[in-house]
C-alpha cells in the first residue's frame, strides 16, 4: 500500500522499495492540490474580510453623511450638488470622509426632494464597492475590470 511505503520512507526504513514514478507523480499532485485548496481558502477569507470592512465603512459613511447634512440644513447651506463628480456640494465629501474616518471615497447617487436626506450613497475602496440604499439597505460587491478598450487603440 502506498501509505505504508511512504511511512517507511519517512521513518527511514531501509527495507522499503523506492517509490515508482507513478507514486511520485501522485504525491506531487496531492501536494499541489493541497496548496491550491489552501490558497483558494485564503483568497476567499481575504475577500470576505474586505467585504465586511466595506460594509462597516458604508455604514460609517451613511452616519457621517446624515450628521453633515444636518449641519448643512441648520446652517442653510447646500448639501448636494448633482453637477459635481461626487454629487455633493463643495467640500462636503471631504467632511464626510473625515468625520467617518473613511480611507475610500463616497459618492452621492440619490437625494430626497428636500435636498438633505441621502437616498443612495456609494462607497469605493480598492476593488470593493458598497452601496447604501434607504429602501433596500446595504449591498457590497467586488469590482473587477475584465476588459478595457481605449478609443485610441481601435478603428
Amino acid at each position: 500500500m502506498l501509505s505504508d511505503r511512504i511511512g517507511a520512507k519517512v521513518r527511514g526504513s531501509q527495507d522499503a522499495p523506492p517509490l515508482s514514478m507513478a507514486e511520485k507523480l501522485l504525491l506531487a499532485f496531492c501536494a499541489a492540490a493541497l496548496v491550491f485548496v489552501c490558497l483558494a481558502g485564503y483568497t476567499q477569507l481575504d475577500r470576505q474580510g474586505k467585504a465586511r470592512a466595506a460594509l462597516t465603512q458604508i455604514k460609517a459613511a451613511q452616519l457621517a453623511a446624515r450628521a453633515v447634512s444636518a449641519q448643512c440644513y441648520s446652517a442653510g447651506t447646500p448639501f448636494a450638488d448633482q453637477s459635481t463628480h461626487d454629487g455633493f456640494a463643495e467640500g462636503i465629501a471631504g467632511q464626510i470622509e473625515t468625520l467617518g474616518a473613511l480611507p475610500g471615497t463616497v459618492t452621492l447617487l440619490q437625494i430626497s426632494e428636500d435636498g438633505y436626506t441621502v437616498e443612495q450613497l456609494l462607497y469605493a475602496e480598492g476593488d470593493m464597492r458598497a452601496l447604501y440604499d434607504a429602501e433596500t439597505g446595504y449591498t457590497v460587491w467586488r469590482a473587477e475590470q475584465r476588459i478595457r478598450f481605449d478609443r485610441s487603440e481601435g478603428a
